[in-house]
């Protein structure tokens, strides 16, 4: 088993890096996950205001790429260099780890941050696309409701789990 306050594996009652007791791990709720992406959200809006008033003269594809590039780029280097957290994760206390409950590896946080970034670019699209892209949006948004593991597309695809955090 693996801590999922430090990512230490471990065999008995409690982890012995941080001494967390050892539970089944509980599944973080819709609700908290929805205030996570806002709280990101709210982090990653003036950033890219500023680039997009920087690119007010550029193509509208050229500046969309780029505002998807910034959120990649945020996504993934917050789940992997902050154990599975964004600020939004850390202010809701919950944590993307791997469907096992192990660490996410980079790859999974890479895979996972693609195929949300794929699924907004989707919505995005040209008119006769951007219905379609904006469906598969919003499955993805509300799939953790009727999932038994609370998964999204991009968590399915990574093969992630968001959890409760203890810290």
């Amino acid at each position: 088993m693996f801590c999922t306050e430090c990512g230490t594996q471990y065999d008995g009652q409690q982890c012995g890096a941080c001494t967390s007791a050892s539970s089944q791990l509980e599944l973080a709720g819709w609700w908290k996950r929805v205030g996570a992406s806002l709280v990101d959200f709210l982090v990653l809006v003036p950033l890219l205001l500023v680039v997009g008033v920087a690119l007010v003269d550029a193509q509208p594809i050229i500046a969309t790429l780029v505002g998807f590039a910034i959120q990649f780029a945020y996504l993934s280097l917050m789940w992997t260099k902050r154990h599975g957290q964004t600020v939004g994760a850390k202010a809701l206390r919950i944590r993307v780890v791997a469907a096992d409950g192990s660490p996410m590896t980079p790859e999974m946080a890479y895979r996972r941050a693609a195929v949300l970034q794929l699924l907004n670019v989707g919505s995005s699209m040209t008119w006769v696309l951007r219905p379609l892209g904006q469906v598969a949006l919003l499955l993805n948004v509300l799939w953790p409701l009727w999932d038994p593991q609370k998964q999204t597309l991009h968590d399915k695809a990574a093969g992630t789990i968001v959890v409760t955090a203890k810290d």
